[in-house]
């Protein structure tokens, strides 16, 4: 049993030091926060996605830093990834005063995680991932808030 375990573990950190099949990607995420999403591979497992999205009636951008582990369950294109980042954004206080709180002023900052899947296609130019980005707002106060969305991409 010992055996299979670190079998696994090593055939998982192989996958995960694969090269990424793109190097860059752009396009839209549809979800409870829409916008525009930018993935670039840095090198190794390991990409930067920018996301610009929509947030209660204003504009949210978030950072993030993600590792990934390349042809999961052996299925070629496959990626789980996760990471982490921060996000800053402002959006219109009156519309979320009425909806959600009593937040005075319509800046908020702080970090965010990742978690997902992604699939990009062998014959078209195309990149779909599902994820889900789990954040806390540190300004104006300490919340939790997270959003999931799907992503789809140009791959260049």
């Amino acid at each position: 049993m010992k055996k299979a375990i670190i079998t696994t573990l090593v055939v998982f950190i192989g996958y995960g030091m694969m090269a990424q099949d793109y190097k860059a990607a752009i396009g839209f995420r549809g979800g409870v926060v829409q916008g525009l999403t930018f993935k670039a591979a840095v090198g190794g497992n390991t990409a930067f996605d920018l996301i610009v999205a929509t947030h209660y009636h204003g504009l949210n951008l978030t950072a993030l830093y993600e590792i990934h582990s390349l042809d999961i369950f052996g299925v070629d294109n496959l990626a789980l990834f996760y990471g982490f980042g921060g996000h800053v954004g402002f959006y219109n206080s009156n519309y979320y005063r009425l909806h959600w709180g009593t937040y005075s002023n319509g800046f908020v900052f702080g970090v965010a995680g990742v978690i997902g899947v992604e699939y990009t296609f062998d014959e078209i130019p195309i990149n779909l991932s599902v994820d889900i980005v789990p954040s806390f707002n540190v300004v104006p106060e300490f919340w939790y808030w997270q959003r999931g969305a799907l992503s789809i991409r140009y791959v260049f």
